[in-house]
């Protein structure tokens, strides 16, 4: 597995690598600890403000900056220096999407991690409405590594019956967990917005006995695919708002991780993009992992 660590100067930046340190990774894995870091510029009300006075603060704070990112980024790498694996420090000048797709893209990485607050934000903007369509073009799957750090025993995987839900339990069955890590396959019922209308004058109780088939049909793939892996899950069947209903769940049994789908269908339509993934992802109390579409092929 290839891992980007996402890194920045503030307190809580390095959760991210230890979190990955936490993993049980080979001398086959790449890790990559990356700090893109932006160049300062002073904006007046008529645009940008060069001057004698401006270019010397500039050239001080563009040497500031670069220093600290690179510092931050030895820092976290430190964190990783007990694995067997190759540990990178990664340090250059952009936005700092802009330059995790880029370093994403050259390394063909398959997963993403970030600490829960950045700097600059770094969880938000992947999250938010400004940068949905670059976290789209992310080509890899994005974890969101929160405190407490610690190798993830209880798995919450998260599945709709999509593609993309069927992706992540691929993903999941594959990823790099301890064998006393335990994983529970969650699908929601909500019979009230599932469709209810193609069914006509038929009966609720009719409705929801098919709703309930198919949440059985749906975890049956999903334990199929953590099998192809080496991996079982045990089914949980719950009746509500699906971001509720995860949340909940997580809660409930002590998560270390959510898993979930780019994008799903029904109550999980836009996963990533949409309202759902950022309920879960802000909201939740553990880590949560958004798995990229296809990624399972690579990992």
């Amino acid at each position: 597995m290839r891992i980007v660590i996402g890194i920045d100067d503030s307190p809580q930046a390095s959760v991210g690598a230890k979190w990955v340190a936490e993993l049980p990774l080979t001398a086959a894995d790449e890790v990559r600890v990356a700090s893109i870091v932006e160049r300062p510029v002073v904006i007046g009300p008529w645009g940008y403000i060069q001057t004698d006075v401006t270019a010397r603060y500039l050239a001080e704070a563009w040497e500031g900056a670069q220093e600290r990112a690179r510092l931050a980024a030895e820092e976290a790498a430190a964190a990783c220096a007990a694995m067997p694996c190759q540990v990178r420090v990664v340090v250059r000048e952009g936005h700092p999407i802009d330059g995790l797709v880029r370093l994403v893209q050259e390394v063909g990485a398959d997963l993403v991690v970030v600490g829960p607050h950045g700097r600059g934000r770094l969880e938000s903007i992947l999250l938010g409405s400004v940068s949905q369509a670059l976290l789209h073009a992310m080509p890899a799957s994005v974890l969101i590594a929160r405190e407490p750090v610690s190798a993830p025993l209880r798995v919450l995987l998260a599945t709709d019956g999509s593609p993309h839900s069927l992706d992540a339990a691929l993903y999941l069955a594959r990823f790099p967990l301890t064998p006393q890590a335990r994983i529970e396959v969650l699908t929601a019922i909500c019979a009230w917005s599932g469709g209810y209308a193609e069914y006509g004058a038929a009966d609720l109780r009719d409705v929801v006995a098919h709703e309930r088939r198919r949440a059985v049909e749906v975890i049956d793939a999903a334990l199929e695919a953590l099998e192809a892996g080496g991996k079982t899950g045990t089914p949980l069947i719950r009746h509500g708002d699906p971001k509720r209903e995860i949340l909940a769940a997580a809660r409930e049994l002590a998560a270390d991780l959510i898993v979930t789908g780019a994008r799903g269908v029904g109550g999980f339509r836009g996963l990533v993009l949409g309202s759902v993934s950022r309920a879960v992802s802000k909201a939740a109390p553990c880590s949560t992992l958004v798995v990229a579409h296809g990624a399972a092929s690579t990992t």
